[in-house]
C-alpha cells in the first residue's frame, strides 16, 4: 500500500468536498415563498398538469401503451367516409381519460406522441390541482384535459382549448415567420 493511498483511507477527502458545499448553502441568504399570494415561476421543462388537443389525437394509441401504470383509457371506433367517390375508414375518439391521482408524471405518453405539435404534453407549469374527493376530481376525461375544469391555472397560461400550445403555455415565444417559396429570394 502506498503513502498516498494510505492517507486517502485515514482522511476522508469526500467528507470535506461535501461539508464544503453544506457550508456554501449555510452561509446565503434563506429565501420563503409567502404561497399562495406569492407564486415562483416554475422553470420551461416543469411537467404540470395535462395538456390535451383532440383535434391532433390520431388515435394511435401510442401514449397508453407507452404509459408505464397503464392510466390513459382510451376507446375509439371506426367511421365510413365518402372522400372522392371511395369509401374511407377513419377513427374517431370516443374515450380519452387519465387516472391523474396515479401519474408519476414521467412525460412517456408526449415522447410517444407522433403528431406535431403533440396532442397530450405536461409542459403545463400548472401544478394546483388539490381537491377535496380525489376518486372524481383527478380522474380526468378528455374534456377535462381541454377546459381544466376544476384546475387553477398557473397566472398567464392558457387552457388547451383556449390555444395554447405544448412548447409555449404562457405564449410569450415569437411565432416563427412563415417561410419564404424556395425559387424566390430577395433582390
Amino acid at each position: 500500500m502506498s503513502l498516498w493511498a494510505l492517507v486517502c483511507t485515514l482522511i476522508p477527502f469526500e467528507l470535506g468536498q461535501g461539508l464544503g458545499v453544506t457550508g456554501k448553502y449555510f452561509l446565503r441568504k434563506k429565501t420563503t415563498v409567502q404561497y399562495p399570494e406569492k407564486k415562483i415561476e416554475p422553470t420551461d421543462r416543469f411537467r404540470g398538469m395535462f395538456g390535451f388537443s383532440e383535434e391532433r389525437c390520431i388515435v394511435c394509441h401510442a401514449c397508453a401503451k407507452a404509459c408505464p401504470i397503464d392510466i390513459i383509457h382510451i376507446q375509439d371506433h371506426f367511421v365510413e367516409l365518402e372522400v372522392d367517390g371511395k369509401k374511407k375508414k377513419k377513427k374517431v375518439l370516443d374515450r380519452y381519460d387519465i387516472d391523474v391521482k396515479r401519474c408519476m408524471f414521467c412525460g412517456l405518453c408526449e415522447e410517444a406522441c407522433p403528431t406535431d405539435p403533440v396532442s397530450i404534453w405536461l409542459t403545463t407549469k400548472t401544478y394546483e390541482t388539490a381537491t377535496y374527493e380525489r376518486n372524481e376530481q383527478l380522474y380526468f376525461t378528455k374534456e377535462r384535459l381541454q377546459n381544466w375544469q376544476g384546475v387553477t391555472a398557473y397566472p398567464g397560461v392558457l387552457a388547451p382549448n383556449a390555444g395554447m400550445l405544448p412548447e409555449d403555455p404562457m405564449g410569450t415565444k415569437p411565432k416563427a415567420a412563415p417561410a419564404e417559396p424556395a425559387g424566390k429570394e430577395g433582390a
